[in-house]
């Protein structure tokens, strides 16, 4: 089982709560969704740009703590940056400097699951590309995750936005996405119909994750809408929230072992799936910064959470 990530990584300068102090840190959705699948031991290549700046050496230097080798990665202008502001509560908001241009091709030999998502498949002339890349891999028969992780400060027009996720949807096995970036896509929706109608686009699965009141994913099963599963969020003691969705992503991919086509979802394996995002996410909104848990953390962690099934979907 060998994943491929392909996006952007980042550098994000997390601010100390109460002052203008800034902490640079390795950063990025899908770097991040990279690191803690290789964390969790699997077998991962990440392909993005970087540039060959004081910055960049702090992301190649991660990639390579991890274990991640930077044969995939192609040189850039410039290394993106993030500065994230964090909340009271732990919540973080985001000012960008950025530019992707991303145009290095893709090797998808021996690829088993392929994950994108954020910035890479809406910003600049790189998200055409990576977009691509998804639809070669769909093609190909290996198996498509996705995460639109919406960053408004960068994407502009939301109809323009729109109709590239919804492009992504189509060509994804397994989606991902916050209710955040629901309501930032689809104003007054409620989510589970939103969930319901990307499952009918052609996705077997649509996992929305909810920040504190945990995740739900709509399993589509041939019937109207499909079967809705539902996962509460641990309590823990919220450093910040940096980090938390995409190491969700990393997790359930994992528990999932990739979903590969020939592989049937059952809701008993996507209850354990989203168990498995609930715990890691927890962990990481313990610690400062996306800072991945092992297997054997997120394991202990997730005995205590737990998932079942409604068919009206959480309220």
């Amino acid at each position: 089982m060998t994943f491929l990530v392909v996006g952007e990584s980042l550098v994000d300068l997390i601010g100390t709560p109460g002052s203008w102090t800034f902490t640079a840190v390795p950063g990025g959705s899908p770097l991040n969704v990279a690191v803690a699948l290789a964390a969790l031991g699997r077998t991962v290549r990440f392909a993005g740009e970087t540039g060959d700046d004081f910055f960049g050496g702090l992301l190649r230097d991660h990639l390579a703590r991890h274990g991640l080798g930077t044969g995939d990665l192609a040189p850039a202008a410039a290394t993106g940056l993030a500065f994230a502001r964090v909340g009271a509560d732990g919540s973080a908001s985001y000012d960008f400097r950025f530019d992707w241009r991303f145009s290095a091709p893709v090797t998808l030999d021996g690829v088993t699951c392929l994950h994108t998502g954020s910035l890479a498949v809406l910003a600049g002339p790189g998200a055409a590309h990576v977009r691509d890349v998804m639809r070669a891999a769909a093609e190909a028969g290996i198996t498509v995750s996705y995460d639109p992780n919406i960053r408004p400060s960068l994407i502009g027009d939301r109809a323009r936005a729109l109709a590239h996720v919804e492009e992504c949807v189509r060509l994804s096995r397994l989606v991902k996405v916050s209710a955040e970036d629901l309501d930032w896509l689809y104003p007054g929706e409620p989510w589970p119909d939103v969930a319901r109608r990307w499952a009918g686009l052609g996705p077997r699965l649509v996992v929305v994750t909810r920040g504190g009141d945990g995740a739900a994913a709509v399993l589509r099963d041939g019937s109207m809408g499909g079967e809705v599963i539902t996962c509460p969020a641990p309590a823990v003691e919220v450093v910040d929230t940096v980090g938390a969705g995409d190491t969700f992503t990393a997790a359930y991919l994992d528990a999932l072992d990739g979903a590969p086509l020939s592989t049937d979802l059952s809701p008993g394996r996507v209850a354990e799936a989203l168990r498995q995002g609930c715990a890691a996410a927890a962990i990481v909104c313990t610690r400062a910064g996306a800072v991945p848990p092992t297997r054997e953390e997120v394991k202990s962690f997730s005995l205590g959470t737990g998932a079942s099934r409604a068919e009206e979907g959480p309220k």
